[in-house]
């Protein structure tokens, strides 16, 4: 899993990986108090796919790392957390 960091961010610094197949793509932040979360969520308007993930989808973020009080020091650290996210969901 590969993320890209997206330059024109004025606030936190932010990358992203998108995954077509599942239709989720995932963002890492880096917030100035020096922290990292993360958060799912989806990039195709209420997806259309026919082997979406999601069951009746009528939200687009799946989740928040801070909904669970989840932060991270390093991002690798972060990193992994997504990664192990997206394992436990396929």
């Amino acid at each position: 899993m590969k993320f890209k960091q997206i330059k024109k961010r004025k606030y936190y610094q932010t990358w992203q990986h998108k995954n077509r197949k599942t239709g989720l793509v995932s963002f890492i932040y880096y917030n100035p108090n020096g922290y990292y979360h993360w958060v799912i969520s989806c990039f195709i308007k209420r997806c259309g796919l026919k082997e979406c993930i999601k069951e009746n989808c009528d939200k687009y973020v799946y989740y928040n790392s801070l909904d669970d009080k989840l932060i991270y020091k390093y991002f690798d650290e972060c990193k992994d957390a997504v990664i192990e996210w997206h394992k436990g969901r396929g």
